[in-house]
């Protein structure tokens, strides 16, 4: 087992302590507040309590950094991993149910092993070869049955690792590719295949409200979920049909694209 998996359990503790009980700060962050963009940095220098849990971490990350044996390169990329996929996930989260509860549990993420979504999310900002957006040697293969769906400058892939399915946008704009976003799927057999998915204007105009992917049960008309292509931003936007009012405008059909 790597020397530097303690932090990670170390931070977990640490950030659920956090979000569930007091702690008394007299200062902030291990980070400059007034420099900070995103919104996570913004929570936190709002937060005393996190503030506090923030110099916690930064204190125990740097004693881990010195003991002897420890791989400092390895311990960095793990913490950014952290950051990025469990601390910053888990506080957008509660931020976002605070907001709406109703619309934070039409939007929860589709459970995955934790290996297989780091996996598939390390590959956000790679290169797509031609004719292969998601390389083989990655170990992705194919959806049986699944097809891509086409809109302007992007391309939703359905592929399966290890038996999880994952749905990855690319961003084919300017005569490349390169993988913007992942999601995780729920099992093929309970969701069947991505569907290409659009929500008509309230207007009547000829320009769609949302356009995305979905996945439906069969014998239902409603998808049981959808996401909104956003490749300006690079995101695939879990977005809640409920909440919005979008069940039955959604309009969803198979991709006329394949393989």
């Amino acid at each position: 087992m790597p020397r530097s998996l303690p932090v990670a359990r170390a931070w977990f503790a640490l950030l659920v302590v956090a979000c569930t009980a007091s702690a008394r700060a007299a200062d902030g962050p291990s980070f400059d507040c007034t420099r900070v963009t995103s919104q996570v940095n913004r929570m936190i220098c709002d937060s005393p309590d996190l503030s506090a849990r923030d110099r916690q971490l930064a204190d125990h990350f740097r004693a881990l950094l010195g003991r002897p044996g420890i791989d400092g390169a390895a311990l960095k990329r793990e913490e950014g991993a952290w950051l990025r996929d469990v601390r910053d996930a888990e506080l957008l989260r509660r931020s976002r149910h605070a907001a709406s509860p109703a619309a934070d549990d039409e939007t929860q993420p589709f459970l995955v092993d934790a290996g297989l979504w780091t996996a598939a999310r390390s590959l956000r900002g790679s290169a797509c070869a031609t004719g292969e957006e998601l390389p083989h040697a990655a170990g992705y293969g194919p959806v049986p049955g699944s097809l891509a769906v086409v809109y302007n400058g992007s391309l939703v892939r359905a592929r399966r690792k290890s038996g999880a399915d994952f749905a990855f946008l690319l961003d084919t704009r300017e005569k490349a590719c390169r993988v913007v976003d992942v999601v995780a799927l729920p099992p093929h057999a309970l969701a069947g295949n991505l569907l290409q998915c659009v929500v008509p204007a309230d207007d009547g105009s000829s320009t769609p409200q949302s356009m995305g992917v979905g996945l439906r049960r069969a014998g239902q008309k409603t998808p049981m979920a959808y996401w909104e292509v956003d490749i300006a931003r690079g995101q695939l936007v879990r977005q809640p049909l409920g909440v919005l009012g979008w069940s039955q405008r959604v309009r969803c059909q198979e991709p006329e694209t394949g393989e």
